[in-house]
């Protein structure tokens, strides 16, 4: 069997497993539409150090700087966990503006999961059938990269830290403590159990770069990742996380100094004459867990006074 047709069968079948948690149509055209697809994955080039260090994608970071996409708060600077929490909450309230009135009882508004899915075959929220996880031999080569990302998010040691980091970002001792700030909890958040998440329920990806088509809802790139309904469950679970701190801080969340990003979102296309074939590298690894931030909650969680 060909990629492409093993692409669209485990699609349909991944289909019929999860009809009652498809997205409604509208939120479907919002959020496949082209604007929506490249402003995401813009957002997220620039926010890249390790993108936008490569001399390889010097044009098109030069092109985007152009429009006004450049920002010097990049992961794992000051004030990038706030721009992180701002622009999925700001994107969340997008789609609950178009579930409001169609009083769909699957998807009220956005929601996110209490506990993360701990049973790979979850009754309700399974990961993906991949079988071409176990045949790295048919492995087409522009994917192997997220291959090994999605056995490495799907191992019982990285469910088991994950979970760790689930518990502890949601820990009122951990939250309380003065250095985690808003700005630190979205990094942490970002950079561990979000990204984790985004690579353990990735499905198939699209053969067709930038493929524009509604079915393109591969979790594993912020091109498309925002189509499928797990992106929704996720990022209401991090979302969540912003209600706890408060709680845990006895202050109001404060989201007003995010940056913000430009509306306009041509297609590479239209901001390159000939894009170059580097451009492939788009699709990079961007969901990747940092062992630093693991390391920086369990030392706050390790703190004498928290049980």
């Amino acid at each position: 069997m060909q990629y492409g047709e093993m692409q669209e069968l485990l699609k349909m079948i991944g289909d019929e497993l999860m009809t009652s948690k498809q997205l409604p149509t509208p939120v479907i055209e919002m959020t496949s539409s082209p604007h929506m697809r490249w402003r995401h994955l813009y957002w997220h080039i620039v926010k890249n150090p390790r993108f936008l260090s490569n001399p390889a994608n010097a044009a098109l970071v030069d092109a985007l700087a152009d429009i006004g996409w450049t920002t010097t708060r990049t992961t794992g600077t000051p004030g990038a966990g706030i721009d992180f929490l701002a622009m999925h909450r700001q994107m969340i309230g997008h789609v609950d503006h178009i579930l409001m009135p169609l009083n769909d009882p699957d998807w009220p508004k956005v929601t996110g999961w209490t506990n993360i899915p701990t049973d790979p075959n979850d009754a309700d929220w399974p990961e993906p059938l991949m079988p071409i996880l176990q045949k790295p031999d048919e492995w087409p080569p522009q994917f192997e990269q997220d291959f090994n990302g999605m056995i490495w998010a799907r191992s019982d040691e990285t469910r088991e830290e994950m979970h760790e980091m689930e518990a502890l970002l949601r820990n009122p001792a951990v939250l309380s403590r003065p250095e985690v700030t808003l700005d630190v909890l979205g990094h942490q958040l970002e950079t561990t159990v979000h990204n984790w998440m985004h690579m353990r329920f990735a499905g198939m990806p699209s053969e067709i770069q930038f493929d524009e088509r509604p079915s393109n809802d591969y979790l594993g790139d912020p091109f498309s990742s925002h189509v499928n309904p797990y992106f929704w469950k996720l990022h209401g679970w991090i979302d969540d996380c912003i209600g706890h701190w408060e709680a845990a801080k006895g202050q109001t969340a404060d989201l007003s100094g995010a940056w913000q990003a430009p509306d306009e979102a041509p297609s590479i296309t239209e901001l390159l004459a000939e894009p170059a074939a580097e451009l492939r590298a788009v699709r990079m690894q961007h969901f990747e867990v940092d062992a630093a931030s693991v390391q920086a909650i369990r030392s706050v969680a390790h703190q004498p006074d928290i049980r």
